[in-house]
């Protein structure tokens, strides 16, 4: 019989061991990720079974574990324009313009580093370098966050409120990314 710390290490084991048997299974059945031309898996820098969406130096999507999302990749073009987050999270580096959609807001940048981050109740956005627009999913005004500000978005109606993230809060969100 297996001590309580033993059935803890055999189920993370278990979790971190998921992402990679799928990624075997569908290369072995000749399937895909639905993942846009132009873009490949890589090994994360700090954790090889980690897999990162790399579109050539223009676009990099890192998701944290047990993250669902899907990419939006109009019609006709090779490289994704947005994500669709429905839960974790998500961390992008790009250049070109990307939007995500969470059940609660739409971010959009213009090229950055950033961060969000779904649950329940809400969306979190945080900006690592450069600008990000903001908004509500059923809102017209936006807000600008810039590096070291972060907005949470609710299904409430009142105003986005720009908030420069405590140390703590931004170390927790980036240790999702193994950074």
């Amino acid at each position: 019989m297996w001590a309580a710390d033993g059935r803890e290490s055999f189920a993370m084991s278990l979790r971190a061991a998921f992402p990679v048997a799928v990624l075997l299974i569908f290369t072995a059945l000749g399937g895909s990720f639905a993942q846009p031309s132009g873009c490949s898996l890589v090994d994360g820098p700090h954790n090889p079974s980690e897999k990162i969406l790399r579109c050539g130096d223009d676009l990099a999507v890192r998701p944290a574990r047990g993250t669902r999302y899907k990419l939006t990749t109009p019609e006709g073009q090779s490289l994704p324009t947005g994500a669709e987050l429905d839960s974790g999270a998500l961390m992008i580096e790009g250049r070109k313009p990307f939007q995500i959609l969470t059940p609660h807001a739409i971010a959009a940048v213009r090229g950055t580093k950033w961060a969000v981050e779904v649950k329940a109740k809400q969306s979190s956005t945080f900006v690592v370098s450069g600008s990000v627009e903001v908004r509500r999913r059923a809102g017209k005004r936006t807000v600008e966050l810039t590096a070291g500000e972060g907005v949470d978005v609710s299904g409430g109606r009142g105003p986005l409120e720009v908030k420069r993230w405590k140390k703590k809060r931004v170390k927790a969100l980036l240790a999702r990314f193994g950074e």
